[in-house]
């Protein structure tokens, strides 16, 4: 038998070997409005949530959906006890991270910056203008473009569990600034009933396409995962989501569709 013969034969046992649905598996994430989020009865829901489900359901993935704290999050994919990741960018990952776990295409695109009150002096410096200043974050999250500052000490952070919270942080003037996406402080602005000219948009932290990101050993199924995703874009099923929970957005779709290097 020839070689290209016993090629052939042998992706066609592959095929047989590799099961018609995946699973079951767990999805973790966190809870961010309007990312992913229970609603009053405890039905976990969101951008990233429905995406991700329409996503697995398309590839033939049984997954369960479930939300913790960032930290137990974290900890929790590295000890292989969560399959996969429903809503996180790879340049959310250490060097470390990108290598060991595997992602899919992004689905969309998430930017984030730091929110000052609006008569902070440094509000519209740049980040290597930044000094002595306190910055609010939800505890476990990373914000690579601050490492260097906060390495240094020429920035402090202060961190709590909840986004609702730094809001409040910020108000009250006990941090300078807080980090956070920008759909979760519009949302958590305009569901509060805060007049948005309080508030003041400061330096950008990030531009992350969100991905699915998954234990090495399923990696085998990147490929189904990513024909759902194309599938959903290509249909308009992406931007359908994304109007559902933001409709007055830019719907961030720019690594899901074409261009910025998808």
């Amino acid at each position: 038998m020839g070689i290209r013969c016993r090629l052939i034969i042998g992706c066609v046992l592959c095929l047989f070997a590799l099961p018609l649905v995946a699973g079951p598996f767990v999805a973790g994430g966190a809870q961010w409005k309007p990312y992913a989020f229970e609603d009053d009865n405890g039905h976990l829901q969101g951008v990233a949530v429905d995406i991700a489900r329409r996503v697995m359901q398309l590839a033939d993935v049984d997954v369960t959906f479930v939300t913790y704290p960032v930290n137990r999050l974290q900890s929790m994919l590295q000890k292989g006890e969560i399959d996969l990741n429903y809503a996180d960018a790879r340049i959310w990952n250490s060097p470390e991270e990108q290598t060991h776990y595997v992602f899919s295409k992004p689905y969309s695109t998430v930017n984030e910056h730091l929110y000052f009150l609006a008569d902070h002096p440094d509000r519209k410096r740049p980040i290597e203008q930044l000094n002595h200043l306190t910055i609010g974050m939800v505890r476990g999250y990373t914000y690579r473009a601050l490492d260097p500052a906060l390495q240094v000490h020429r920035l402090e952070r202060l961190e709590t569990s909840q986004d609702e919270a730094l809001i409040k942080l910020l108000q009250s003037r006990r941090v300078d600034a807080i980090a956070m996406v920008d759909d979760i402080f519009d949302t958590l602005v305009a569901n509060s009933q805060l007049d948005p000219s309080e508030f003041q948009q400061g330096a950008k932290l990030s531009e992350a396409p969100l991905v699915i990101k998954l234990q090495p050993e399923h990696a085998q199924w990147l490929p189904r995962i990513n024909r759902a995703i194309d599938t959903l874009r290509s249909s308009g099923e992406l931007e359908s989501i994304w109007r559902r929970y933001l409709p007055g957005s830019g719907v961030g779709l720019n690594c899901a569709g074409v261009g910025k290097g998808c």
